[in-house]
C-alpha cells in the first residue's frame, strides 16, 4: 500500500483518520517509513484513512448556511484569522462556489465551514475538509465569517433555528 501511495503522491504527506476531529490521529510523513507509521497510527482512530499530498500555500475557509438554498460567507484566511482574506474577488467567488458545491455534495444541512488551500504560484484551489460542526461561540471563525458578510451573531442564530425547523417539519 505504501508503494502505491508513494507512486501517486509526493512528500510531505498528511495522514489522518477520515472521521476524526480536532487534529486527532493526524501525522505528517516525509519518508516511506514515516508514512507506514502514520497509517498504522491513524488506523487506531478510524478504519478509513485519508492521505493528502502537502500543499505549499495559504489556508482559507468559508462558512456555509442553509438547507436547500445555501449561502456562503466571505472567505477568511486561517493563518492570521484575516477576514476577509486578502485574495482577488475572482478567487473569492470561486472558493465560495466550491464551498456551496461541497456542502451540497455531502447533503449538508444547517451549517458547515469548508477549509481550502490556495497553492502558491498557481492559485489552484484545493478543498482541505468540511467541518460539519464548526465552533460557534461569538469569537469562533464561523460566526465571524458571516459577521464580516453582514450577518450578525443574533441573525445567524435565528436563521439556524429557522433552518432546523425546515428540516424537521413534516406534512400531515
Amino acid at each position: 500500500m505504501v508503494e502505491k501511495i508513494f507512486k501517486n503522491l509526493k512528500f510531505p504527506m498528511f495522514i489522518k483518520p477520515s472521521n476524526s476531529g480536532s487534529s486527532v490521529g493526524i501525522n505528517k510523513a516525509k519518508s516511506k517509513g514515516e508514512l507506514k507509521q502514520a497509517i498504522e497510527y491513524a488506523s487506531k482512530f478510524d478504519n478509513k484513512i485519508l492521505i493528502e499530498e502537502g500543499i505549499i500555500g495559504r489556508e482559507v475557509e468559508c462558512a456555509v448556511l442553509g438547507n436547500e438554498e445555501v449561502t456562503a460567507s466571505c472567505v477568511g484566511e486561517v493563518k492570521s484569522a484575516e477576514i476577509p482574506a486578502n485574495i482577488s474577488e475572482e478567487l473569492s467567488v470561486e472558493i465560495r462556489n466550491q464551498a456551496i458545491k461541497a456542502f451540497k455534495a455531502i447533503d449538508g444541512k444547517g451549517l458547515s465551514r469548508v477549509d481550502f488551500f490556495i497553492e502558491n504560484g498557481t492559485n489552484k484551489i484545493y478543498i482541505n475538509e468540511i467541518n460539519t460542526l464548526p465552533g460557534f461561540t461569538s469569537i469562533s471563525m464561523y460566526p465571524k465569517l458571516f459577521e464580516a458578510s453582514g450577518v450578525s451573531y443574533k441573525e445567524l442564530l435565528n436563521k439556524l433555528i429557522e433552518l432546523s425547523k425546515e428540516k424537521y417539519v413534516t406534512v400531515q
